[in-house]
């Protein structure tokens, strides 16, 4: 990641373990299978990927490429590629990795070096993304693929999903997407990304003269009934748990988005309305998780998108 993501530390316990359980069976084996023949993985390629973090894309896609393969995993963190270095001598096995520190908007890889150069979560984190894409497309080998896994969060929480909560009335719907359409515009203003950025990709490899440019969304859908007997459902309610009801890790998601709230424009008074309303909700989640009636349904809009850099 470049070097203004460093206003979040990744490698600290809080940070890194959402690293960790975000990225827990966020796609279904045969989407994989199918994302990987699309992107024309084969073994024996080269693979870079920016903004690495622990390696995520690397064994995600080290089954259809790494026998024989090449993998470079590039982050602003040292802490979090000596880790990601560690580990692959487990996952990497019949072909060669390398990790390094490097910031995003000056990769530490020659011109040409990949045949397919990746990042996941990293471009919405940027707050000149372009910069980092341009660096993608010169070490990429023309011809080559430049493949962006990013999600576009802003639509995902603004659309809503179907629940067991009480339903809000009009008038709260509307605040609740008020407050995170400010919070994305006071992210913007605080150099620390746009949270809808996915959506936007595809015009920016167009703008950089990428050719062949295609998208496709996962297919993944959060899903979760009683008495939640799937190994999904397994994972995405532990996702929850970590997410919302550990409270170190509210407490700084909460300062994080009080602070773009405000940075966005937004009323204090607003903030504090919309927190009452969202802390009551979660209250009610926990009481049902705890006793077993919680449900919910909710598509993501997770882009990857795909463009050829001309030969």
């Amino acid at each position: 990641m470049s070097e203004d993501t460093k206003k979040i530390d990744w490698s600290t316990p809080c940070w890194k373990e959402m690293l960790v359980y975000q990225r827990k069976a966020i796609w279904h084996k045969d989407t994989l299978d199918r994302m990987a023949t699309w992107l024309g993985l084969k073994p024996g390629i080269t693979l870079a990927d920016v903004g690495c973090g622990l390696g995520y894309l690397g064994y995600t896609y080290w089954p259809y490429f790494g026998q024989g393969g090449r993998y470079f995993g590039i982050d602003a963190s040292p802490a979090l590629v000596s880790d990601a270095a560690k580990a692959a001598k487990d996952w990497a096995v019949g072909g060669r990795f390398w990790f390094a520190a490097g910031d995003a908007y000056s990769l530490p890889l020659p011109d040409g070096l990949a045949d397919v150069t990746m990042c996941q979560a990293l471009l919405i984190h940027l707050d000149h993304p372009e910069r980092a894409l341009v660096e993608m497309v010169r070490v990429t080998r023309p011809g080559g693929l430049i493949v962006c896994h990013e999600p576009d969060n802003v639509s995902r929480r603004v659309g809503g999903l179907y629940s067991s909560l009480p339903q809000l009335d009009i008038e709260d719907q509307l605040l609740v997407a008020k407050v995170n359409l400010i919070c994305s515009k006071g992210r913007i203003a605080l150099a620390l990304g746009d949270s809808s950025f996915g959506a936007k990709v595809p015009h920016l490899m167009k703008c950089l003269n990428l050719t062949d440019i295609r998208i496709r969304n996962n297919d993944k859908v959060a899903f979760l009934e009683p008495t939640y007997d799937s190994s999904n459902q397994a994972i995405l309610l532990e996702k929850i748990k970590k997410g919302f009801f550990d409270a170190e890790r509210q407490e700084v998601m909460r300062n994080r988005e009080r602070n773009e709230f405000l940075a966005g424009g937004g009323y204090p008074k607003e903030y504090e309305r919309y927190l009452e309303i969202d802390n009551r909700a979660l209250a009610v989640m926990q009481r049902q998780i705890a006793d077993g009636t919680y449900f919910m349904c909710t598509a993501q809009d997770f882009y990857v998108v795909r463009g050829t850099k001309p030969a």
